[in-house]
């Protein structure tokens, strides 16, 4: 049977870490933790030790008194079943968000606009990689999302809805396609209950901005997905707790980022058409949006001044 202090070493010498770093974690010295080595037949630990080396190395507190070969299974196993890796291939993928973005989702865009509404303007994009299977979910897909009755709220941050709008950098769409995709977000969210759409300051708690993948949230559910920065690769998360945490941060009116209320997200649409329509630039367009409402500091801010 192995012994506590048994346990402590087999833990110390499979870290790799040195004596020195695997002392500071334990908030101890260097020569402490020689001591308790050297004296392991004296030495037992406390409490609150144990609950340190579990903590930090992600262990079961069973590990201190289960039997010899659970011990092993259970510093050797750590538990990954809340994580999931979907990697099938692009129309898998494209299946997968089809099939998990639920009703009641949360969802964070990296870019402006969905491709929901996206695809249903341009489906060129897609020439380079496309299949009949790919373009069947992607049309499921959005159909489900511009459906009125599919309740969800769509996040984007203020800069890549003007990167949309004005960028003349990585921006493949033309002056028509922008009008129908707005046309078409604003015939999709007015007067609508279900859906939600939020335009969030991404440097208000950051001086680089909040970029981030994609990613989807269900707090129902206690699950999200979320794109990695690859063609065909999703992460399922099921911590109930990571997914409580985020969900809170942008619904909590204290805590989320300053954004546009949805109430008045159509509206600023409406002007930013306008203005497309116009052909007004994109300062021009950032002070008739102060002047006609109480949202220019959100976008004045976020262009540069001479």
């Amino acid at each position: 049977m192995l012994g506590v202090m048994d346990r402590f070493i087999i833990i110390f010498e499979k870290s790799k870490l040195s004596m020195s770093k695997f002392a500071t974690i334990l908030g101890k010295d260097r020569r402490t933790l020689l001591t308790w080595i050297e004296n392991r037949d004296k030495k037992t630990l406390s409490d609150e030790v144990k609950s340190i080396i579990c903590s930090h190395f992600r262990y079961s507190k069973e590990i201190w008194d289960c039997d010899e070969s659970e011990f092993y299974h259970y510093i050797n196993e750590i538990d990954d079943s809340n994580l999931k890796i979907i990697d099938d291939g692009y129309e898998m993928l494209l299946k997968y968000i089809y099939e998990n973005e639920n009703e009641g989702s949360l969802i964070l865009h990296p870019t402006f606009p969905n491709p929901a509404y996206r695809d249903f303007v341009i489906q060129s994009v897609y020439k380079d990689f496309d299949s009949q299977e790919a373009a069947k979910y992607r049309q499921k897909r959005g159909l489900k999302m511009r459906a009125y009755s599919f309740g969800a709220s769509e996040w984007y941050s203020i800069k890549s809805l003007l990167e949309f709008c004005f960028a003349n950098i990585g921006n493949f769409y033309t002056k028509e396609q922008k009008i129908q995709i707005l046309e078409l977000m604003i015939a999709t969210f007015r007067d609508n209950l279900n859906k939600s759409i939020y335009f969030f300051d991404s440097y208000d708690k950051k001086i680089y901005g909040l970029d981030m993948f994609y990613l989807s949230l269900n707090i129902k559910e206690k699950k999200m997905f979320l794109k990695l920065p690859l063609e065909t690769t999703i992460v399922e998360i099921k911590n109930s707790d990571l997914v409580s945490k985020i969900h809170t941060h942008y619904t909590h009116a204290k805590k989320c980022p300053a954004h546009i209320d949805p109430k008045d997200a159509v509206m600023i649409m409406e002007l930013i058409l306008e203005s497309i329509k116009d052909g007004n630039d994109l300062e021009s367009t950032c002070n008739k949006i102060d002047n006609l409402s109480s949202y220019g500091n959100l976008f004045t801010k976020v262009i540069s001044r001479s």
